[in-house]
């Protein structure tokens, strides 16, 4: 029997579900009309012939702009003999990954937190561990899952695959969550992905145990 607590999140899920693929597509529309907007910008520069002196001058006495603060914890750190694990979606593209590649050791033990905040494109997100190779099966199993959006949603996108070493849940913007496991003995490229479909292209990491 439903309860009001379960009726919540199944609402909080159901609107950042049709968020996160409103948000997602309004981003790469964004994406676009920048780049357009870069390249008829460079052929104006190029039609305005040389450039005013004066106006090089200040620009180049201006001064330079502010560093970016520094993440609030390391990406990366250990704790005896337990790799200590950071992970947050990119700044610039919030359908990435903030930290693209781990170095961890064989059969290491890790605590991996995933922190989904960001400041300007709040999304829906997972973490998906899999195994040395399985990289492009799990993307196929994430694009398979547009077509019944309900049921995977239930299910926190997460592929029925033996290929999933370790997982999250799927999150809400704001929301964090911390897992702990041991990778297998074998050296190699262990991927990481977010699932949540359409995602998978991009927000892509390397797990790399030696």
């Amino acid at each position: 029997m439903a309860t009001p607590h379960d009726k919540h999140q199944h609402e909080s899920s159901g609107f950042w579900g049709c968020a996160n693929i409103f948000i997602g597509g309004g981003f790469a529309f964004c994406a676009l009309l920048a780049g357009g907007a870069l390249f008829f910008g460079g052929l104006g520069q190029g039609w305005k012939g040389k450039a005013d002196p004066e106006a090089a001058a200040a620009s180049s006495a201006a001064p330079a702009p502010a560093a970016a603060p520094a993440s609030a914890a390391p990406a990366v750190a250990t704790s005896g003999d337990v790799l200590v694990v950071t992970l947050r979606p990119g700044s610039l593209n919030p359908m990435s990954w903030e930290t693209t590649t781990i170095t961890a050791k064989a059969g290491q033990k890790v605590k991996l937190t995933f922190e989904n905040q960001h400041a300007t494109a709040p999304l829906q997100h997972n973490f998906i561990l899999g195994k040395i190779g399985s990289k492009q099966r799990l993307i196929d199993a994430s694009n398979g899952m547009m077509s019944d959006m309900a049921k995977w949603m239930a299910a926190g996108f997460i592929p029925e695959s033996t290929d999933v070493l370790a997982h999250t849940k799927l999150l809400n913007p704001g929301q964090s969550e911390t897992i702990e496991f041991t990778l297998p003995a074998e050296a190699g490229e262990y991927p990481y992905i977010c699932t949540f479909p359409g995602h998978a292209l991009i927000m892509q990491g390397t797990l790399k145990a030696e």
